[in-house]
């Protein structure tokens, strides 16, 4: 089960970073080569995450007041 729920994270991940990098370069990145899989990763693993740090972040300071 954790593999299937790996694999998923990262092909999801894979496949936003691609689009938001192709977005950025104007359409010719690939993400094919490791380092470059490794980067759509990374972009996609921050997009993915920055929801959930904006609603802690929010509720921190909804709560500090």
């Amino acid at each position: 089960m954790d593999f299937i729920f790996d694999f998923l994270i990262n092909a999801l991940a894979h496949r936003i970073g691609v689009c938001v990098l192709g977005v950025l370069n104007g359409g010719s990145f690939k993400g094919e080569s490791g380092y470059a899989w490794g980067c759509a990763v990374v972009v996609g693993c921050v997009v993915l995450l920055t929801p959930i740090a904006a609603i802690i972040g929010w509720l921190i300071f909804a709560n500090s007041r």
